[in-house]
Protein backbone atom coordinates (compact mmCIF):
# COMPACT_ATOMS: atom_id res chain seq x y z
CA UNK A 1 0.00 0.00 0.00
CA UNK A 2 1.09 3.28 -0.58
CA UNK A 3 -0.64 6.37 0.86
CA UNK A 4 0.07 9.32 -2.08
CA UNK A 5 -2.93 8.54 -3.80
CA UNK A 6 -5.15 8.08 -1.11
CA UNK A 7 -3.89 11.45 -0.34
CA UNK A 8 -4.73 12.63 -3.13
CA UNK A 9 -8.24 11.42 -3.12
CA UNK A 10 -9.23 12.32 0.13
CA UNK A 11 -7.61 16.30 -0.84
CA UNK A 12 -10.44 16.37 -3.55
CA UNK A 13 -13.23 14.94 -1.99
CA UNK A 14 -13.16 17.51 0.96
CA UNK A 15 -12.22 20.17 -2.18
CA UNK A 16 -15.79 19.30 -3.77
CA UNK A 17 -17.67 19.19 -0.41
CA UNK A 18 -16.08 22.67 0.71
CA UNK A 19 -17.03 24.40 -2.50
CA UNK A 20 -20.03 23.35 -2.64
CA UNK A 21 -20.69 24.32 1.23
CA UNK A 22 -19.43 28.21 -0.20
CA UNK A 23 -22.03 28.22 -2.81
CA UNK A 24 -24.75 27.32 -0.40
CA UNK A 25 -23.11 29.75 2.22
CA UNK A 26 -23.17 32.81 -0.95
CA UNK A 27 -25.43 35.18 -1.35
CA UNK A 28 -25.00 35.59 -5.30
CA UNK A 29 -25.60 32.41 -7.88
CA UNK A 30 -23.36 30.02 -9.33
CA UNK A 31 -22.47 31.19 -12.83
CA UNK A 32 -22.43 28.80 -15.72
CA UNK A 33 -18.56 28.93 -16.62
CA UNK A 34 -18.16 28.84 -12.79
CA UNK A 35 -19.41 24.97 -12.38
CA UNK A 36 -18.36 24.27 -15.84
CA UNK A 37 -14.76 25.53 -14.81
CA UNK A 38 -15.05 23.22 -11.56
CA UNK A 39 -16.06 20.11 -13.43
CA UNK A 40 -13.59 20.81 -15.82
CA UNK A 41 -11.08 20.50 -12.49
CA UNK A 42 -12.54 17.59 -11.04
CA UNK A 43 -12.65 15.95 -14.47
CA UNK A 44 -8.54 16.47 -14.86
CA UNK A 45 -7.50 15.42 -11.59
CA UNK A 46 -9.42 12.39 -10.96
CA UNK A 47 -8.36 10.78 -13.34
CA UNK A 48 -4.86 11.38 -12.93
CA UNK A 49 -5.37 10.71 -9.23
CA UNK A 50 -6.50 7.18 -10.56
CA UNK A 51 -10.48 7.84 -10.02
CA UNK A 52 -11.62 7.42 -13.40
CA UNK A 53 -14.95 6.26 -12.47
CA UNK A 54 -15.42 10.18 -11.08
CA UNK A 55 -13.69 11.85 -14.01
CA UNK A 56 -15.69 10.37 -16.39
CA UNK A 57 -18.79 11.12 -14.21
CA UNK A 58 -17.66 14.82 -14.34
CA UNK A 59 -16.88 15.06 -18.00
CA UNK A 60 -20.18 13.38 -18.64
CA UNK A 61 -21.64 16.35 -16.53
CA UNK A 62 -19.87 19.24 -18.08
CA UNK A 63 -21.04 17.79 -21.62
CA UNK A 64 -24.42 17.84 -20.74
CA UNK A 65 -24.82 21.35 -19.39
CA UNK A 66 -26.96 23.99 -21.55
CA UNK A 67 -25.03 26.45 -22.39
CA UNK A 68 -28.36 28.88 -22.51
CA UNK A 69 -28.59 28.59 -18.71
CA UNK A 70 -27.02 30.99 -17.08
CA UNK A 71 -26.76 30.68 -13.46
CA UNK A 72 -27.41 27.97 -11.44
CA UNK A 73 -28.38 28.28 -7.10
CA UNK A 74 -26.29 26.99 -5.00
CA UNK A 75 -28.93 23.85 -4.09
CA UNK A 76 -29.27 23.19 -8.08
CA UNK A 77 -25.51 22.96 -8.63
CA UNK A 78 -25.39 20.49 -5.42
CA UNK A 79 -28.39 18.58 -7.24
CA UNK A 80 -25.90 18.59 -10.82
CA UNK A 81 -22.57 17.71 -8.96
CA UNK A 82 -24.62 14.21 -6.45
CA UNK A 83 -23.34 11.72 -9.33
CA UNK A 84 -19.79 13.02 -8.56
CA UNK A 85 -20.84 12.85 -4.64
CA UNK A 86 -22.21 9.53 -4.66
CA UNK A 87 -19.85 8.04 -6.55
CA UNK A 88 -17.32 9.57 -3.67
CA UNK A 89 -19.21 7.62 -1.00
CA UNK A 90 -19.66 4.39 -2.82
CA UNK A 91 -15.83 4.17 -3.01
CA UNK A 92 -15.22 5.28 0.45
CA UNK A 93 -14.43 2.19 2.19
CA UNK A 94 -11.72 1.22 -0.65
CA UNK A 95 -10.53 4.73 -1.60
CA UNK A 96 -6.90 3.99 0.07
CA UNK A 97 -5.95 2.15 -3.37
CA UNK A 98 -2.65 0.89 -4.41
CA UNK A 99 -0.46 2.71 -6.18
CA UNK A 100 -0.37 1.66 -9.52
CA UNK A 101 2.70 1.44 -11.60
CA UNK A 102 2.47 4.19 -13.90
CA UNK A 103 3.01 6.66 -10.89
CA UNK A 104 6.54 4.94 -10.12
CA UNK A 105 9.12 7.12 -11.18
CA UNK A 106 10.86 5.30 -14.15
CA UNK A 107 14.53 5.82 -14.95
CA UNK A 108 15.22 5.13 -18.67
CA UNK A 109 12.12 7.68 -19.65
CA UNK A 110 14.38 10.22 -21.19
CA UNK A 111 16.63 7.44 -23.15
CA UNK A 112 13.54 6.61 -25.47
CA UNK A 113 14.09 7.38 -29.35
CA UNK A 114 12.73 10.82 -30.06
CA UNK A 115 10.46 11.99 -33.35
CA UNK A 116 9.82 15.14 -34.69
CA UNK A 117 7.02 15.42 -36.78
CA UNK A 118 5.79 18.46 -38.44
CA UNK A 119 2.69 18.78 -40.21
CA UNK A 120 -0.17 21.23 -40.85
CA UNK A 121 -3.09 18.83 -40.28
CA UNK A 122 -3.01 19.27 -36.86
CA UNK A 123 -5.60 16.11 -36.02
CA UNK A 124 -3.39 14.14 -38.04
CA UNK A 125 -0.69 15.31 -36.03
CA UNK A 126 -2.11 14.65 -32.20
CA UNK A 127 -3.29 11.62 -33.19
CA UNK A 128 0.01 10.32 -34.68
CA UNK A 129 1.64 11.59 -31.42
CA UNK A 130 -0.33 9.43 -29.33
CA UNK A 131 0.04 6.40 -31.70
CA UNK A 132 3.60 6.94 -31.64
CA UNK A 133 3.93 7.48 -27.90
CA UNK A 134 2.25 4.37 -27.46
CA UNK A 135 4.80 2.34 -29.24
CA UNK A 136 7.43 3.54 -27.04
CA UNK A 137 8.79 6.10 -28.79
CA UNK A 138 9.17 10.34 -27.31
CA UNK A 139 6.95 12.20 -29.85
CA UNK A 140 7.31 16.11 -30.18
CA UNK A 141 5.44 17.86 -32.83
CA UNK A 142 4.75 21.47 -34.26
CA UNK A 143 2.62 23.02 -37.13
CA UNK A 144 4.72 24.88 -38.33
CA UNK A 145 8.23 24.90 -39.99
CA UNK A 146 9.80 27.66 -37.94
CA UNK A 147 9.24 26.21 -34.92
CA UNK A 148 9.90 22.77 -35.98
CA UNK A 149 13.52 23.83 -37.80
CA UNK A 150 14.32 25.27 -33.87
CA UNK A 151 13.17 21.93 -31.98
CA UNK A 152 15.09 20.44 -34.48
CA UNK A 153 18.48 22.17 -33.29
CA UNK A 154 17.27 22.46 -29.78
CA UNK A 155 16.36 18.37 -29.05
CA UNK A 156 18.54 16.89 -32.27
CA UNK A 157 15.40 13.93 -32.13
CA UNK A 158 16.34 10.64 -33.98
CA UNK A 159 13.70 10.80 -36.90
CA UNK A 160 12.07 13.45 -38.45
CA UNK A 161 8.85 13.24 -39.97
CA UNK A 162 7.36 15.40 -42.81
CA UNK A 163 4.35 16.65 -44.58
CA UNK A 164 6.20 18.73 -47.22
CA UNK A 165 3.13 20.68 -47.80
CA UNK A 166 2.71 23.78 -45.97
CA UNK A 167 1.63 27.13 -46.80
CA UNK A 168 3.90 29.50 -44.75
CA UNK A 169 7.27 27.80 -47.06
CA UNK A 170 7.69 25.12 -49.59
CA UNK A 171 8.04 21.77 -47.23
CA UNK A 172 11.02 20.20 -49.74
CA UNK A 173 12.59 23.65 -49.14
CA UNK A 174 12.68 23.33 -45.39
CA UNK A 175 13.79 19.39 -45.68
CA UNK A 176 16.79 20.83 -48.03
CA UNK A 177 17.14 23.01 -45.90
CA UNK A 178 18.02 20.60 -42.98
CA UNK A 179 19.75 18.23 -45.15
CA UNK A 180 22.30 21.33 -46.54
CA UNK A 181 22.94 22.40 -42.72
CA UNK A 182 23.03 19.47 -41.13
CA UNK A 183 24.22 17.08 -44.16
CA UNK A 184 26.21 15.42 -41.79
CA UNK A 185 23.83 14.04 -38.99
CA UNK A 186 22.33 11.20 -40.46
CA UNK A 187 19.17 11.68 -39.20
CA UNK A 188 16.41 10.05 -41.24
CA UNK A 189 14.02 12.43 -42.72
CA UNK A 190 10.46 10.15 -43.64
CA UNK A 191 7.92 11.97 -46.15
CA UNK A 192 4.49 11.71 -44.80
CA UNK A 193 1.70 12.39 -47.48
CA UNK A 194 -1.92 12.18 -48.47
CA UNK A 195 -0.81 11.95 -52.03
CA UNK A 196 0.09 8.89 -53.95
CA UNK A 197 1.58 10.14 -57.24
CA UNK A 198 4.33 9.67 -58.42
CA UNK A 199 5.89 13.16 -58.58
CA UNK A 200 5.39 13.41 -55.17
CA UNK A 201 6.87 10.55 -54.52
CA UNK A 202 10.39 11.72 -56.46
CA UNK A 203 10.16 14.93 -55.43
CA UNK A 204 10.41 13.57 -51.88
CA UNK A 205 13.42 11.19 -52.56
CA UNK A 206 15.39 14.09 -54.82
CA UNK A 207 15.49 16.72 -51.47
CA UNK A 208 16.78 13.90 -49.09
CA UNK A 209 14.09 11.71 -47.55
CA UNK A 210 14.87 8.56 -46.63
CA UNK A 211 11.29 6.90 -46.68
CA UNK A 212 7.93 7.93 -48.39
CA UNK A 213 4.51 7.20 -46.02
CA UNK A 214 0.91 7.10 -47.34
CA UNK A 215 -0.98 8.82 -44.44
CA UNK A 216 -3.46 6.04 -44.89
CA UNK A 217 -0.73 3.06 -44.14
CA UNK A 218 -1.75 1.19 -41.58
CA UNK A 219 0.24 1.60 -38.01
CA UNK A 220 1.77 -1.51 -37.76
CA UNK A 221 3.74 -1.26 -40.78
CA UNK A 222 4.31 2.67 -40.09
CA UNK A 223 5.94 1.98 -37.07
CA UNK A 224 8.18 -0.97 -38.25
CA UNK A 225 9.38 1.60 -41.21
CA UNK A 226 10.41 4.11 -38.47
CA UNK A 227 11.50 1.47 -36.25
CA UNK A 228 13.78 0.49 -39.16
CA UNK A 229 15.03 3.80 -39.73
CA UNK A 230 15.94 4.51 -36.31
CA UNK A 231 17.66 0.96 -35.61
CA UNK A 232 19.67 2.06 -38.78
CA UNK A 233 20.72 5.72 -37.28
CA UNK A 234 21.47 4.23 -33.85
CA UNK A 235 24.03 1.37 -35.53
CA UNK A 236 25.99 4.04 -38.17
CA UNK A 237 26.40 5.80 -35.02
CA UNK A 238 27.77 3.53 -32.95
CA UNK A 239 30.28 2.67 -35.97
CA UNK A 240 31.34 6.37 -36.44
CA UNK A 241 34.22 7.65 -34.04
CA UNK A 242 34.36 11.07 -35.98
CA UNK A 243 31.73 13.88 -35.63
CA UNK A 244 30.83 14.02 -39.33
CA UNK A 245 30.10 17.68 -39.39
CA UNK A 246 33.03 19.01 -37.45
CA UNK A 247 35.44 16.21 -38.42
CA UNK A 248 36.35 16.29 -34.60
CA UNK A 249 36.01 12.73 -32.58
CA UNK A 250 32.63 12.48 -30.91
CA UNK A 251 31.17 10.77 -27.74
CA UNK A 252 31.50 7.14 -29.13
CA UNK A 253 35.01 7.76 -29.00
CA UNK A 254 35.08 9.57 -25.84
CA UNK A 255 34.34 6.63 -23.65
CA UNK A 256 37.28 4.55 -25.03
CA UNK A 257 39.66 7.45 -25.04
CA UNK A 258 38.67 8.52 -21.72
CA UNK A 259 39.23 4.64 -20.53
CA UNK A 260 42.47 4.06 -22.27
CA UNK A 261 43.73 7.77 -20.69
CA UNK A 262 42.45 7.48 -17.20
CA UNK A 263 44.12 3.58 -16.87
CA UNK A 264 47.19 4.76 -18.46
CA UNK A 265 47.72 7.78 -16.27
CA UNK A 266 46.89 5.68 -12.83
CA UNK A 267 49.37 3.36 -13.59
CA UNK A 268 51.89 5.84 -13.84
CA UNK A 269 50.30 7.67 -11.39
CA UNK A 270 50.13 10.72 -13.13
CA UNK A 271 47.13 12.81 -13.91
CA UNK A 272 45.18 14.12 -16.60
CA UNK A 273 42.79 17.81 -16.81
CA UNK A 274 39.54 17.91 -19.17
CA UNK A 275 38.51 21.10 -20.65
CA UNK A 276 34.63 21.53 -21.39
CA UNK A 277 33.72 24.22 -23.69
CA UNK A 278 30.63 25.96 -24.56
CA UNK A 279 30.12 28.15 -27.36
CA UNK A 280 28.44 31.53 -25.64
CA UNK A 281 25.10 33.00 -27.36
CA UNK A 282 25.01 29.94 -30.06
CA UNK A 283 21.78 30.22 -30.56
CA UNK A 284 21.37 33.83 -30.88
CA UNK A 285 23.44 32.97 -34.03
CA UNK A 286 21.06 30.26 -35.51
CA UNK A 287 18.37 32.61 -35.02
CA UNK A 288 20.25 35.85 -36.25
CA UNK A 289 22.48 34.35 -39.38
CA UNK A 290 21.02 30.79 -40.17
CA UNK A 291 21.52 27.61 -38.97
CA UNK A 292 23.92 27.31 -41.24
CA UNK A 293 25.87 30.25 -40.30
CA UNK A 294 25.77 28.25 -36.85
CA UNK A 295 27.11 25.11 -39.00
CA UNK A 296 29.81 27.61 -39.99
CA UNK A 297 30.89 28.30 -36.94
CA UNK A 298 31.33 24.94 -35.52
CA UNK A 299 33.27 23.85 -38.36
CA UNK A 300 35.20 26.54 -37.75
CA UNK A 301 35.86 27.05 -34.30
CA UNK A 302 36.80 22.73 -34.34
CA UNK A 303 39.47 23.82 -37.31
CA UNK A 304 40.77 26.20 -34.56
CA UNK A 305 40.69 23.95 -31.70
CA UNK A 306 42.41 20.86 -33.48
CA UNK A 307 45.26 23.63 -34.69
CA UNK A 308 45.91 25.75 -31.57
CA UNK A 309 46.37 22.28 -29.24
CA UNK A 310 49.08 19.97 -29.03
CA UNK A 311 48.80 17.13 -30.87
CA UNK A 312 48.41 14.51 -28.09
CA UNK A 313 45.48 16.46 -26.96
CA UNK A 314 42.16 14.98 -28.05
CA UNK A 315 39.52 17.23 -29.50
CA UNK A 316 35.60 15.97 -29.27
CA UNK A 317 32.13 17.04 -30.07
CA UNK A 318 30.40 16.45 -26.98
CA UNK A 319 26.94 17.69 -28.52
CA UNK A 320 25.39 20.64 -30.33
CA UNK A 321 27.76 23.92 -29.71
CA UNK A 322 29.64 22.09 -26.55
CA UNK A 323 33.39 20.44 -26.97
CA UNK A 324 35.69 18.35 -24.32
CA UNK A 325 39.17 18.38 -25.26
CA UNK A 326 41.39 15.36 -22.80
CA UNK A 327 44.34 17.03 -21.82
CA UNK A 328 47.10 14.29 -21.25
CA UNK A 329 49.76 14.56 -18.40
CA UNK A 330 48.92 18.27 -18.21
CA UNK A 331 47.86 19.42 -14.36
CA UNK A 332 44.97 21.96 -13.56
CA UNK A 333 47.11 25.57 -13.88
CA UNK A 334 48.30 24.19 -17.23
CA UNK A 335 45.04 23.10 -18.45
CA UNK A 336 43.72 26.85 -17.24
CA UNK A 337 46.58 28.53 -18.98
CA UNK A 338 45.84 26.69 -22.53
CA UNK A 339 42.31 27.66 -21.80
CA UNK A 340 42.50 30.99 -21.49
CA UNK A 341 44.85 31.40 -24.22
CA UNK A 342 42.51 29.67 -26.78
CA UNK A 343 39.63 32.60 -25.35
CA UNK A 344 41.89 34.86 -25.50
CA UNK A 345 43.21 34.17 -29.36
CA UNK A 346 39.90 33.12 -29.88
CA UNK A 347 38.42 37.04 -29.12
CA UNK A 348 40.64 38.40 -31.96
CA UNK A 349 39.33 36.20 -34.81
CA UNK A 350 36.37 37.46 -36.84
CA UNK A 351 34.08 34.81 -38.26
CA UNK A 352 32.88 35.85 -41.37
CA UNK A 353 29.94 33.77 -43.36
CA UNK A 354 28.48 35.04 -46.64
CA UNK A 355 28.02 38.67 -46.08
CA UNK A 356 28.66 38.48 -42.26
CA UNK A 357 31.01 39.35 -39.99
CA UNK A 358 30.87 38.74 -35.94
CA UNK A 359 32.92 37.66 -33.10
CA UNK A 360 32.29 34.16 -31.17
CA UNK A 361 33.85 33.64 -27.67
CA UNK A 362 33.08 30.67 -24.87
CA UNK A 363 32.77 29.59 -21.80
CA UNK A 364 34.99 26.76 -20.03
CA UNK A 365 35.25 24.29 -16.92
CA UNK A 366 38.53 22.67 -16.66
CA UNK A 367 38.88 19.68 -14.08
CA UNK A 368 42.04 17.82 -13.01
CA UNK A 369 41.56 13.85 -12.76
CA UNK A 370 43.82 12.85 -10.56
CA UNK A 371 41.59 10.01 -9.36
CA UNK A 372 40.01 6.93 -10.29
CA UNK A 373 36.36 8.67 -11.89
CA UNK A 374 34.34 7.64 -13.94
CA UNK A 375 33.68 9.42 -17.34
CA UNK A 376 30.50 10.33 -16.21
CA UNK A 377 31.51 11.79 -12.91
CA UNK A 378 34.66 13.66 -14.75
CA UNK A 379 31.59 15.31 -17.21
CA UNK A 380 29.26 16.11 -14.59
CA UNK A 381 32.69 17.66 -12.28
CA UNK A 382 33.73 19.84 -15.48
CA UNK A 383 30.03 20.93 -16.76
CA UNK A 384 29.70 22.10 -12.97
CA UNK A 385 32.33 24.92 -13.46
CA UNK A 386 31.26 25.25 -17.10
CA UNK A 387 27.70 26.32 -15.63
CA UNK A 388 29.65 28.49 -12.96
CA UNK A 389 31.56 30.40 -15.79
CA UNK A 390 28.06 31.08 -17.24
CA UNK A 391 26.78 32.73 -14.21
CA UNK A 392 29.49 34.57 -13.57
CA UNK A 393 28.87 36.67 -16.94
CA UNK A 394 30.68 33.81 -19.80
CA UNK A 395 33.49 34.82 -21.88
CA UNK A 396 35.74 33.37 -18.66
CA UNK A 397 37.51 29.97 -17.63
CA UNK A 398 36.40 28.72 -14.17
CA UNK A 399 38.38 25.26 -12.51
CA UNK A 400 36.76 22.40 -11.03
CA UNK A 401 37.18 19.74 -8.25
CA UNK A 402 35.73 16.45 -7.62
CA UNK A 403 34.02 18.02 -4.45
CA UNK A 404 32.36 21.03 -5.58
CA UNK A 405 28.60 20.38 -6.06
CA UNK A 406 27.54 23.21 -7.37
CA UNK A 407 24.25 22.61 -10.46
CA UNK A 408 22.56 24.44 -12.26
CA UNK A 409 19.35 25.98 -11.35
CA UNK A 410 15.76 24.77 -12.79
CA UNK A 411 13.12 26.59 -11.64
CA UNK A 412 9.81 24.88 -12.47
CA UNK A 413 6.49 26.62 -12.09
CA UNK A 414 3.12 24.65 -12.00
CA UNK A 415 0.21 26.70 -12.91
CA UNK A 416 -3.39 24.58 -12.07
CA UNK A 417 -6.40 26.21 -10.66
CA UNK A 418 -6.70 22.16 -9.15
CA UNK A 419 -5.08 22.56 -5.77
CA UNK A 420 -5.01 18.42 -5.25
CA UNK A 421 -2.93 18.93 -9.02
CA UNK A 422 -0.65 21.87 -7.74
CA UNK A 423 0.14 19.61 -4.34
CA UNK A 424 0.49 16.67 -6.18
CA UNK A 425 3.31 17.94 -8.55
CA UNK A 426 4.94 20.18 -6.57
CA UNK A 427 5.37 17.02 -4.24
CA UNK A 428 6.65 14.80 -7.40
CA UNK A 429 9.45 17.63 -8.30
CA UNK A 430 10.81 17.82 -4.78
CA UNK A 431 11.70 13.88 -5.04
CA UNK A 432 12.53 14.11 -8.98
CA UNK A 433 15.89 13.70 -9.42
CA UNK A 434 17.91 15.58 -12.95
CA UNK A 435 20.95 14.85 -13.38
CA UNK A 436 23.15 18.55 -13.27
CA UNK A 437 19.71 20.48 -12.18
CA UNK A 438 18.52 21.66 -8.86
CA UNK A 439 15.06 21.65 -9.06
CA UNK A 440 13.01 24.85 -7.19
CA UNK A 441 9.38 24.44 -7.46
CA UNK A 442 6.85 26.95 -7.05
CA UNK A 443 2.80 26.83 -7.88
CA UNK A 444 0.16 29.28 -8.78
CA UNK A 445 -3.24 28.89 -8.79
CA UNK A 446 -4.07 31.02 -11.84
CA UNK A 447 -1.90 33.20 -14.03
CA UNK A 448 -2.30 36.83 -12.56
CA UNK A 449 -0.50 35.23 -9.51
CA UNK A 450 2.61 33.67 -11.73
CA UNK A 451 3.08 36.82 -13.40
CA UNK A 452 2.40 39.13 -10.32
CA UNK A 453 5.67 37.12 -8.77
CA UNK A 454 8.68 38.21 -9.88
CA UNK A 455 10.20 34.84 -8.75
CA UNK A 456 9.22 33.76 -12.66
CA UNK A 457 11.80 36.54 -14.18
CA UNK A 458 15.41 35.87 -12.89
CA UNK A 459 17.92 34.67 -15.44
CA UNK A 460 17.36 30.80 -14.68
CA UNK A 461 16.17 28.31 -16.89
CA UNK A 462 12.23 27.56 -16.25
CA UNK A 463 10.17 24.60 -16.55
CA UNK A 464 6.25 25.65 -16.62
CA UNK A 465 3.78 23.15 -16.27
CA UNK A 466 0.44 24.93 -17.36
CA UNK A 467 -3.17 23.96 -17.53
CA UNK A 468 -4.74 25.06 -20.75
CA UNK A 469 -8.16 26.28 -18.80
CA UNK A 470 -7.71 28.81 -16.10
CA UNK A 471 -9.76 31.22 -14.06
CA UNK A 472 -9.11 34.80 -14.49
CA UNK A 473 -6.63 34.41 -17.40
CA UNK A 474 -6.51 31.45 -19.86
CA UNK A 475 -3.44 29.36 -20.22
CA UNK A 476 -2.86 30.35 -23.98
CA UNK A 477 -2.71 33.65 -22.56
CA UNK A 478 -0.11 33.07 -20.18
CA UNK A 479 1.29 31.14 -22.81
CA UNK A 480 1.84 34.11 -25.21
CA UNK A 481 2.63 36.73 -23.15
CA UNK A 482 6.03 34.41 -22.29
CA UNK A 483 6.48 33.64 -25.77
CA UNK A 484 6.77 37.70 -25.86
CA UNK A 485 9.38 37.59 -23.58
CA UNK A 486 12.73 38.64 -25.28
CA UNK A 487 14.70 35.91 -23.12
CA UNK A 488 11.67 33.50 -23.80
CA UNK A 489 13.96 30.45 -24.86
CA UNK A 490 14.34 30.04 -21.02
CA UNK A 491 10.88 28.78 -20.92
CA UNK A 492 9.79 25.42 -21.77
CA UNK A 493 5.86 25.50 -21.41
CA UNK A 494 4.39 21.97 -20.85
CA UNK A 495 0.79 22.27 -21.54
CA UNK A 496 -1.76 20.21 -19.93
CA UNK A 497 -4.75 19.91 -21.99
CA UNK A 498 -8.42 18.05 -21.64
CA UNK A 499 -8.46 14.71 -23.37
CA UNK A 500 -10.49 15.64 -26.69
CA UNK A 501 -9.92 19.52 -26.27
CA UNK A 502 -7.91 19.07 -30.14
CA UNK A 503 -9.17 23.10 -30.54
CA UNK A 504 -6.71 23.90 -26.95
CA UNK A 505 -3.48 22.01 -28.50
CA UNK A 506 -4.08 23.42 -32.22
CA UNK A 507 -3.57 27.22 -30.14
CA UNK A 508 -0.66 25.38 -27.80
CA UNK A 509 1.57 24.13 -30.75
CA UNK A 510 0.70 27.53 -32.79
CA UNK A 511 1.57 29.89 -29.89
CA UNK A 512 4.67 28.12 -29.07
CA UNK A 513 3.99 25.61 -26.68
CA UNK A 514 7.48 22.63 -26.54
CA UNK A 515 4.91 20.34 -25.56
CA UNK A 516 1.56 19.29 -24.33
CA UNK A 517 0.06 16.47 -22.43
CA UNK A 518 -3.81 15.40 -21.96
CA UNK A 519 -5.22 15.19 -18.68
CA UNK A 520 -5.44 12.49 -16.64
CA UNK A 521 -1.88 12.05 -17.33
CA UNK A 522 0.27 9.42 -15.57
CA UNK A 523 3.17 10.69 -13.20
CA UNK A 524 5.72 8.19 -15.28
CA UNK A 525 4.43 9.99 -18.68
CA UNK A 526 5.22 13.62 -17.02
CA UNK A 527 8.86 12.29 -16.16
CA UNK A 528 9.36 11.52 -19.45
CA UNK A 529 8.20 14.72 -21.14
CA UNK A 530 10.66 16.88 -18.68
CA UNK A 531 13.39 14.62 -19.10
CA UNK A 532 13.05 15.00 -22.79
CA UNK A 533 12.59 18.70 -22.94
CA UNK A 534 15.49 19.26 -20.08
CA UNK A 535 17.59 16.28 -21.08
CA UNK A 536 17.90 16.53 -24.44
CA UNK A 537 18.38 20.51 -24.95
CA UNK A 538 21.81 21.27 -25.48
Amino acid sequence: MDSKFTKYQIMLEKKIINQIQEWRDAEFPVSHQELHQFLHTITGTAGTISLQEISKAAADLMNQMNPEQKSWSSREAAHYLSPVINLFAANQKNLAVTLSYDFMPSIDQCDKPLLLIVDQDVPYLIYSKEQLENHGYAVVVSPTIEKALSMFYDLNPDCLIVNPFHAEVDGYDFIKQVRETVAFELIPIVVISSSDEKETRIAAYQQGADDFFLKSLEWDEYVTRIDRQVKRRKIVKDTLMKDELTKVYNRKFLKEAYQRMSSEHLRHKDIFSIIMIDLDFFKKINDTYGHSAGDHVLVKFAEYLSTDLRTQDVVVRFGGEEFLLLMPYTKLEEAEQTACRLLENLNQNVFVYEEHSFLVSFSAGVYEVNSPVSLAEAVRTADRALYAAKENGRGRIETASSQEVVNRQLRVAVIDDSEVIRKMLESFFTDLEVENYELEIKTYKDGVSFFADEWHQSNDEYLVILDGVLPKMDGIEVLTKLRKYPDTNRYKILMLTARKAEGDIVRALHVGADDYLTKPFSIRELEARIKVLVQRVK
